[in-house]
């Protein structure tokens, strides 16, 4: 995300408050990360990603003569072919021999040494930094929180260690990826490309299924920079989609033909062992194994219409190359599966509309005329247009659209929480109605205490009711459990900002303006603004060694503990080179 989006989210006031270091007392309507609202796309120059790309293979080439020099290094720490152990799948293995009993073999610890999983690591955090600070992100928590379940559910079949991130790219295009480390990214575009709820599991777990099989590592270290050239032109190209899908195109075709000698041939067996990998993880995880050729079958359409009109293919097939005998095999290796009932077929049917409708609305997609259409029968466009109406201050209509809504059969209403109430108390909040918000997620946060998206919407009403020291609690184990969670940063900075200007002891109004300080050098850390995040926290570390000769001494010690780590750990991400 760039620095003038970053401004329009916490607002310029606020980063100009804490370069002076001065505290403004007196009330204040806190800026709020979740309810700001942004009116244009992200302005990414398509030169710009083009450089991006072009520095990634840049650097691979720079770095292959010194890695020659230690290969016998390289391959203790990368592994080597020969140590490598193949996959545990023969290529006929997707036949069960009784459909009733599927069973998926076990994918777990498959040749990966504690240092090469630690450099996987450090691989997927400097993937999800250069992510976040080049491409447009689509940051609703409930979206967010919806897909990281299915995400979680399918990474749970083939792999112990949960995934790193989950980042939706709000991108009209189809497009999904997963990196070492264990990073996964799709576009808004492929959820509204998808059909159901299935089909999106199955572009998931393809993902799944390429991380688990390693097929982003390997012991050759010509392979491994191949991959990395790989992973910079995909960044490049997802930054270059959100203006242009034809030069986006253009610039993974480039990264792929710098890298075709070396990689496309074991591309093209890693997609086959993907495809069967993923279809098995599916089934255990209670998706229809089915839904995969069917969305393959929408983006060899897709494909070739685009060949017909002389455009550039779609970008997931460019990175994920299809073609008419893999789209067969995963046609015929389907038909080995169960059938699912009609029921089990609808069991998703819900949610997805939810989804749909939501993604259309939050990325500004659907028009008033399409969704207030599409209310006439999906109860997802239903909630998605009483949203829209809250937007544009609509009130009335909104709560018409909410009163139809409630008219539903308890059973149907049910069925639609916790996004009803999160709609609702949207639209509360933009009538800066925040206690009465706060009221409405508190009952479903009690019911769901472990959904992110709820802490996150009861954290911002809650700091703007004054109650800044509930929305901490409700947010410090969101970072614990993911340190690169920005919006749970940027909430910890606001509540702070917010017990900083309100509350009347001068000592907690230092400590939360220190803190509110480290908080946003986090955000900056995830975001790839090391330079930046060295600022705050030197700022805070100046102020944390001033309270060492007042009465706060012994709170300042623990505080100056806690920056000096973190600086040293931005300034081991800054130097990070893959």
């Amino acid at each position: 995300m760039s620095q003038s989006n970053r401004q329009s989210i916490l607002g310029g006031a606020t980063m100009n408050f804490f370069n002076t270091h001065t505290i403004a007392k007196g009330s204040i309507k806190t800026t709020s990360p979740l309810y700001q609202r942004q009116q244009t796309r992200l302005s990414i120059a398509v030169s710009s990603a083009l450089k991006f790309g072009m520095s990634s293979v840049l650097l691979v080439a720079t770095s292959a003569n010194s890695s020659n020099i230690n290969n016998d290094m390289s391959n203790n720490n990368l592994g080597n072919s020969d140590n490598h152990q193949p996959s545990s799948f023969a290529y006929d293995s997707w036949t069960p021999n009784d459909p009733k009993e599927l069973s998926l073999p076990s994918l777990r610890g498959q040749g990966l040494s504690f240092d090469e999983q630690y450099q996987n690591k450090l691989l997927g955090e400097w993937s999800l930094r250069k992510a976040n600070s080049q491409i447009k992100m689509e940051h609703d928590p409930w979206i967010q929180e919806t897909v990281k379940d299915m995400t979680w559910r399918l990474n749970a079949q083939a792999r112990q260690q949960a995934p790193m991130a989950v980042v939706i790219i709000d991108s009209p295009s189809i497009n999904a990826f997963a990196a070492p480390g264990g990073v996964i990214g799709l576009n808004t575009g492929t959820i509204l490309a998808a059909n159901s709820m299935d089909e999106l599991a199955s572009v998931v777990a393809h993902e799944v299924a390429h991380i688990s099989q390693h097929h982003y590592e390997s012991g050759a270290s010509e392979r491994r920079k191949a991959m990395l050239m790989q992973l910079g032109g995909m960044l490049a190209a997802i930054a270059a989609s959100a203006v242009d899908g034809d030069a986006a195109a253009a610039v993974m075709m480039g990264s792929q033909t710098a890298t075709m000698n070396s990689s496309m041939a074991f591309s093209r067996s890693n997609e086959r062992e993907a495809d069967r990998v993923g279809m098995q993880i599916m089934t255990q995880a209670g998706y229809d194994p089915r839904a995969m050729p069917r969305f393959f079958a929408t983006m060899n359409q897709q494909s070739q219409l685009n060949q017909v009109e002389n455009r550039f293919l779609p970008s997931f097939v460019q990175s994920h190359p299809l073609s008419n005998e893999r789209l067969s095999e995963a046609q015929s290796r389907a038909q080995n599966y169960p059938s699912l009932s009609l029921k089990q077929q609808q069991r998703y049917q819900t949610l997805f509309d939810l989804l749909y409708w939501r993604v259309k609305s939050t990325g500004k997609h659907a028009s008033e005329t399409e969704l207030s259409t599409a209310a006439k029968n999906s109860v997802g466009a239903k909630l998605a247009l009483m949203h829209w109406y809250g937007e544009q201050q609509r009130f009335q209509d909104a709560n018409e659209m909410l009163a139809s809504i409630n008219a539903l059969p308890a059973v149907q209403r049910q069925a639609l929480e916790p996004l009803l109430s999160i709609t609702q108390s949207q639209i509360l909040s933009e009538q800066d109605k925040w206690t009465l918000a706060a009221d409405i997620l508190e009952s479903q946060q009690r019911l769901y205490p472990e959904r992110r998206d709820l802490r996150l919407y009861l954290a911002e009403a809650l700091t703007n009711s004054n109650e800044p020291m509930k929305a901490q609690a409700l947010l410090k184990p969101l970072t614990q459990q993911q340190p690169s969670d920005r919006y749970a940063w940027q909430s910890l900075q606001l509540a702070n900002e917010k017990l900083a200007k309100t509350t009347t002891s001068p000592e907690l109004a230092s400590i939360a303006t220190i803190n509110a300080l480290r908080y946003r050098s986090h955000d900056q850390l995830w975001s790839g603004r090391y330079e930046r995040a060295l600022t705050s926290l030197t700022q805070a570390k100046q102020l944390a060694e001033n309270l060492q000769n007042t009465p706060q001494a012994n709170s300042a010690r623990p505080l100056l503990a806690n920056i000096n780590a973190e600086l040293k750990a931005i300034k081991t991400a800054k130097d990070f080179e893959p």
